[in-house]
């Protein structure tokens, strides 16, 4: 017999007893087996216990007498929740409850339990011999009684076991009590601790009602308690609906949610794509691709799953803030401690928690090492990977050996620094730049992390804008075409100048979208933002000018309605 199992099926019954006592249910409950074999095996048929509940006791004693510590032949009791008045008649519940056996062949998705869990309902698996998933126990704590229909079956029930579409017909309306085996056609299934549903714990005010008709609770709740959240249920049936209604496809039910009133007007639009999924996906502005997010690891400067390319002439510095980016995402932080911003943004500390790798193509670990003390002085940045390999004299390319780094359970940040010293041929060669690309964005999408490459421009170039770096960038068209965002830098007599010269992210998703004035600090080797408006260089109008622009056209076309239906004069 499972250890503390009498002490199980108490917590377990007083936990049911407190949610009818919540609605102001008082009667009994029923202990009982089934008047036929099947689907439930057991020694005894037909047998009933009834208890209120002053008689739990009495009813765990029962269950245990008649379980004969697992030994078969024997008979698991099966539990009816429902509250009845002396006469046998259904008052009504505080849960709601189903059970999910797996048949067969039949497996879990685990999106059943996330459809539950979605409405506050709990779940947890029952165990099959070595199947330790073998269906699913199922309860919800109700916001209001629950009660039977006409025809004896309880909605909200039903709605339970239908979202979790597994064939259990015969099985859902019973309840299966924690700690003790159950033998059925389908084999002998258990759910071993009641506890396991999200840790239930009998609450504050459950303890104050109870405690002086039970002795035995508590006389403090252990800090692990929790009070069990409650579900409603009308959300319960409106999600049955709209899982039953969306043909019971995951997709159509995560995508328009469980709102009964949408149910037409969203099948309209399944079915006017021939109810084919690949062309519903591709369809409106939940269209395919909809559940990848958007984020950043410097916000509204450099995205995750793309590449940025860092662009700008000799002297601005651009290895050493890449670096310092690194850096920076490379560091373990102390709790409540803050990354340094970097270029005035701050960095995502929790998107970089992974491998920074930085491949240097230009500078030695003499350099790499003296700029990453200034950075680092503590020398905490332990998940910064510094690589040197260049692939023009090797066997292994860089596609091969981003493969091998693809192995990294997390990349955060990864700079090629430059992008000329990676390439594989002539960077004016559009063929060599796009298999470049090619194997950088594929590693970028693949591990979600922030693909940065640094690059030239022409020599002599003196871009007076952002904007104009795309014009004085060095090779291929490739290195402008494929990139999702270029961060141009440029000099302005002792300042460094930076700003996005381009950028195909909306800007809802909050990019920076002016020119910063930077100071650098030879010390540190690190670039100061200036304050105020002398940091800042508007390249775009401004909302309020924006808004001017179309208050004037909106007037000048009110105008020439007024005079177009102004009656003409006659001659």
């Amino acid at each position: 017999m499972p250890e503390n199992i009498e002490k199980n099926i108490k917590n377990e019954l007083e936990i049911i007893w407190a949610a009818h006592k919540k609605h102001g249910l008082k009667g009994k409950m029923k202990l009982y087996t089934m008047a036929e074999k099947e689907p439930w095996r057991a020694a005894v048929e037909g047998y009933e216990f009834w208890f209120d509940e002053s008689e739990t006791d009495k009813a765990v004693a029962e269950v245990i007498k008649n379980f004969n510590s697992g030994k078969l032949p024997n008979t698991p009791l099966l539990l009816q929740p429902m509250v009845h008045d002396d006469k046998g008649k259904p008052l009504g519940s505080g849960i709601a409850w189903a059970t999910v056996i797996c048949k067969g062949i039949a497996t879990l998705t685990g999106k059943e339990q996330v459809r539950l869990s979605n409405i506050n309902v709990y779940s947890d698996h029952f165990t099959r011999s070595e199947n330790k998933q073998a269906g699913l126990k199922i309860i919800a704590f109700a916001d209001k009684i629950v009660k039977p229909e006409s025809d004896g079956i309880i909605a909200a029930n039903r709605g339970l076991y239908d979202l979790c579409d597994i064939d259990s017909e015969e099985y859902y309306v019973h309840y299966m009590l924690s700690g003790i085996s159950y033998l059925t056609k389908n084999g002998m299934f258990i759910h071993p601790d009641f506890a396991a549903l999200g840790e239930i714990r009998v609450s504050e005010e459950i303890l104050k009602a109870s405690r002086k008709k039970n002795e035995h609770l508590p006389k403090t709740l252990p800090p692990v308690a929790k009070k069990p959240q409650a579900a409603k249920v009308q959300s319960i049936l409106d999600a049955a609906l709209c899982w039953n209604s969306y043909d019971r496809h995951n997709t159509l039910y995560e995508r328009f949610g469980i709102n009964p009133a949408d149910i037409e007007r969203n099948l309209k639009y399944f079915n006017l794509c021939a109810r084919n999924f690949d062309f519903f996906y591709a369809t409106g502005p939940q269209r395919k691709g909809a559940d990848e997010t958007f984020d950043f690891v410097v916000n509204g400067l450099i995205p995750r799953g793309t590449v940025t390319v860092l662009a700008g002439a000799g002297g601005t510095g651009k290895s050493s803030i890449a670096h310092e980016l690194c850096v920076k995402a490379a560091i373990d932080y102390d709790p409540g401690e803050k990354a340094d911003l970097w270029l005035g943004q701050e960095i995502r500390t929790d998107n970089t928690k992974g491998i920074c790798v930085y491949f240097s193509g230009e500078d030695g670990p003499a350099v790499i090492n003296a700029r990453g003390e200034l950075f680092d002085p503590r020398g905490r940045a332990n998940r910064l990977m510094f690589q040197r390999t260049e692939f023009r004299d090797r066997e292994e390319t860089l596609p091969e050996f981003m493969t091998r780094l693809a192995s990294m359970p997390q990349v955060s940040i990864m700079v090629i620094d430059p992008a000329r010293k990676y390439l594989e041929g002539d960077e004016n060669d559009s063929e060599v730049v796009s298999n470049f690309f090619e194997a950088i964005e594929e590693f970028a999408i693949k591990k979600n992390c922030a693909m940065i490459i640094v690059h030239h421009l022409e020599k002599s170039a003196n871009p007076k804008s952002a904007r104009e770096i795309l014009d004085l960038l060095r090779g291929s068209q490739v290195f402008i075409d494929r990139a999702r965002v270029v961060l141009g830098l440029y000099r302005d007599g002792p300042y460094t100048i930076v700003g996005l010269a381009k950028c195909n992210i909306p800007p809802n998703l909050g990019m920076v979208t002016e020119e910063r004035v930077f100071a650098r600090d030879p010390k540190t080797l690190q670039l100061i933002w200036l304050p105020g408006e002398k940091g800042v260089r508007r390249t775009t109008l401004s909302e309020e000018e924006l808004d001017q622009l179309k208050a004037e056209a909106e007037l000048r076309e009110v105008n020439e309605r007024n005079k177009a239906a102004e009656p003409k004069k006659v001659k």
